[in-house]
């Protein structure tokens, strides 16, 4: 397997979105080579830290987006 493919089928593994046959071959490569599985878990960890950093508003910012809305008339939510 190339490097670039490498690469991809981490991002793809980290992601759960590789084809169950290569999920298989990837389990194999990633408990036989440290190399693999320190780039799975480097991954995974930026992952993770990028998946909590997404942005929630406040719920007081949400009541104040639906209070803004519901004095709109229906023409204008619309245009």
């Amino acid at each position: 397997m190339s490097k670039t493919s490498t690469n991809q089928d981490i991002v793809k593994y980290v992601y759960n979105e590789l084809e169950e046959e290569k999920q298989n071959q990837f389990n194999f490569k990633y408990l036989t080579d440290s190399n693999i599985r320190d780039e799975v878990e480097m991954l995974s960890n930026t992952k993770k830290v990028l998946d909590e950093l997404l942005f929630k508003p406040s719920d007081s910012v949400i009541k104040k987006i639906k209070d803004y809305s519901s004095t709109l008339s229906f023409a204008e939510k619309i245009n």
